[in-house]
């Protein structure tokens, strides 16, 4: 039988926090920089801020936060999505490495998979902070969502569980993010027509509504349900005590924030049905209630 349990399943935090604190000072000075670089432009890259985002003060109008926010952002959702896709599609050393049972997937050792957790974790806590000075983003879901995602990260650091799962929900389901960054920043600052920005956001579009859809619904929900049914199985038989002395608990915490994360993820794919079917084109398509 292989051993899926690490010698120290405390130490994770030790580990990963020089991650987390670089990654905390990577994102605030790719903010602070860009945010300041343009502070006495009124154009980002000879684009302009939407009108919607000037509160009608065109004039002096100056959203560079906007900006140096989806930049920022792009830069954890792409590291967090290539982490997430190489391990399990290319090297798919999440299911060649762990066992393929209950308690290798909620307790199998996975290096890529605690480094995700905590960049995962760095990210959706800076940005929970960054909003709070951003009203675009300062909304409750956003807020509700970056406090659900970082507790499942840090749990997963803390506690070493989740390797296999955090593989795909902390990292393979933000390859849509990457495509929503572009369609987000050309909210705020729409492109010019025919420009090389447009053709990105063209693209982006469609490939942003089939990842998501893809990842995030359709196969969401399946890796939900084996994970119900993982802990239910090793709850039931009582290893979940004996693999984890008194932690047992904290996968009661990963299905009570799963179940209201995975709505969130059907109410999003509303809201994207309802922008695809006023527009077929997806430039037009306004997905800013959509976090990052």
């Amino acid at each position: 039988m292989v051993d899926v349990t690490p010698v120290d399943y405390s130490s994770g935090v030790r580990r990963m926090m020089p991650v987390v604190l670089m990654g905390w000072l990577v994102l605030t000075f790719i903010f602070l920089s860009l945010k300041f670089a343009f502070r006495d432009s009124f154009d980002v890259f000879g684009l302009s801020p939407s009108p919607e985002f000037c509160h009608g003060n065109m004039e002096g109008c100056n959203r560079t936060d906007l900006f140096a926010f989806q930049c920022a952002s792009g830069v954890a959702l792409t590291l967090c999505a290539l982490i997430g896709f190489n391990a399990w599609h290319v090297s798919k050393r999440v299911h060649k490495k762990l066992p393929s049972t209950a308690e290798g997937r909620l307790v199998g050792y996975l290096p890529e998979a605690e480094l995700l957790a905590a960049i995962n974790f760095t990210f959706q806590s800076w940005d929970f902070l960054v909003s709070l000075f951003i009203p675009e983003h300062a909304t409750w879901i956003m807020l509700s969502h970056h406090v659900m995602a970082s507790t499942v990260a840090w749990c997963s650091i803390r506690y070493q569980y989740l390797h296999y799962y955090s593989i795909f929900f902390l990292g393979l389901t933000e390859v849509s993010s990457i495509f929503l960054v572009f369609l987000d920043l050309s909210k705020y600052y729409p492109p010019r027509t025919g420009g090389i920005f447009d053709i990105v956001v063209t693209i982006c579009g469609p490939s942003f509504v089939f990842t998501f859809i893809y990842y995030r619904v359709i196969l969401w929900w399946p890796e939900s349900f084996r994970l119900l049914k993982d802990v239910v199985e090793v709850i039931r038989s009582g290893r979940a005590e004996k693999l984890r002395p008194g932690a047992s608990w904290v996968l009661f915490v990963f299905l009570s924030l799963n179940f209201p994360l995975g709505l969130l993820q059907l109410y999003w794919v509303s809201i994207i049905a309802e922008e695809v079917n006023k527009s077929l084109q997806p430039p037009d398509i306004g997905l800013t209630q959509i976090t990052l």
